[in-house]
């Protein structure tokens, strides 16, 4: 507004000027303006006046016109900015409703802020809602409209992995995090994800090629793999070309392997589930020759042979140095129940009973006295039974 004044009064004093000054002088000035037929006659103040006149109205039409753009686009921004205030509403408003278990409402807020630039977040929800709708289809398109996004496309992959492995399909879940980058392939939930669907598609050779790489992803989870992977390659080989060639196949293991308990577990578990009872006895305790090891004292439980004399003899052992150990007690019990040894097998059981009664163990008892006839302790044993496990 000051310009405008300055201006204005700039004008005013060059008009005063154009016509004092002539006045002061007596003399007008002349000028003559010839264009084709048009002649234009008229004085140098006449002249000067039109010049300011001219470029007044000149400085008036900027002016306005100025104010005119402004105006229209102060309008278009506030039409704008009302339209994003309401895609930001709607996308803040699709999470709380998914918090909140409004499917519906969370759908219908994430469709509008769809509209809205959320770096693909909007899109996230969207599926998330579809997901607890039990549309699959609708999560699986919303998913990869967020994956194009690059903030948003780990994500939207891991959940693809995610309801792949949920519907039994690894293979598809494998597929899905292939599509990551280096970058995002290191992460935690792409790990994770990938070490189960290659267990759930038996690729046993590819996981143990690669969990040493994640060891310091997994975590205690190493562990826990690595006993699975045994497992797995052990089962596969029984399962396809059976015990022999089981027992070929654990002989050609490196040391390193063969010496890994998690290994030895598998490999003994494979042996009991092949029938091979009498090989399972023989490396439990070959692998147990300085005591008993929490790993394969449950597989001892399983042995069924008519004369476990090494295993009995072991586990007395054991017993002796560690008289107040109610699971090698159990253990030997059954161990004698299943050699149809019934006096050492009710002794073992009765005496695991008064360190630490289990349900299974007084009805293994009761099982034993049953069939020894001594019907009134067997229905004692029953009644224990029951007590224990409403407790």
């Amino acid at each position: 507004m000051k310009k405008l004044i300055f201006k204005l009064l700039f004008i005013v004093v060059v008009l005063i000027a154009l016509i004092a000054a002539p006045a002061m002088v007596d003399n007008k000035g002349y000028v003559l303006i010839s264009m084709g037929n048009l002649v234009v006659e008229t004085s140098v103040v006449a002249l000067g006046i039109m010049l300011l006149g001219a470029i007044v109205i000149w400085m008036l039409a900027s002016m306005l016109f100025g104010r005119v753009i402004r105006f229209t686009r102060f309008s278009g921004s506030w039409f704008g900015g009302r339209a994003e205030r309401k895609k930001q509403r709607a996308f803040y408003r699709s999470i709380q409703a998914l918090a909140e278990g409004e499917w519906d409402a969370a759908t219908k807020a994430a469709e509008i802020a769809e509209q809205g630039e959320f770096e693909g977040v909007n899109y996230l929800v969207s599926a998330q809602a579809a997901v607890a709708r039990g549309r699959q289809d609708t999560a699986t398109r919303k998913l990869n409209e967020a994956a194009e996004y690059p903030s948003s496309s780990l994500a939207a992959r891991v959940t693809l992995a995610r309801m792949a492995l949920a519907a039994h399909q690894p293979k598809d879940a494998l597929a899905e995090l292939d599509k990551l980058d280096d970058k995002q392939k290191a992460t935690r939930p792409a790990i994770t994800l990938r070490v189960q669907a290659l267990a759930e598609s038996n690729q046993w050779a590819t996981l143990e090629s690669e969990l040493d790489g994640y060891k310091k992803v997994l975590g205690e989870q190493y562990t826990v793999w690595s006993k699975q992977i045994a497992k797995g390659r052990l089962a596969e080989v029984a399962s396809k070309q059976g015990a022999i060639q089981l027992k070929t196949f654990w002989e050609s293991l490196p040391r390193k392997q063969r010496n890994d308990v998690g290994y030895q577990a598998a490999y003994a578990e494979q042996l009991l589930a092949q029938g091979m009872h009498q090989e399972a006895q023989s490396v439990l305790l070959g692998w147990q020759k300085r005591g008993p090891q929490a790993a394969f004292l449950p597989l001892l439980k399983q042995l069924a042979l008519p004369n476990p004399a090494p295993t009995i003899q072991a586990l007395e052992k054991w017993i002796k140095a560690d008289e107040e150990n109610a699971e090698l007690y159990r253990i030997l019990g059954q161990v004698a129940y299943r050699a149809n040894d019934l006096a050492l097998a009710n002794k073992a059981l009765q005496k695991a009973m008064k360190l630490q009664p289990t349900q299974e163990g007084l009805l293994l008892l009761a099982e034993i006295n049953e069939k020894t006839r001594d019907h009134e302790s067997a229905l004692a044993y029953y009644k224990q039974s029951i007590a224990l496990k409403s407790k």
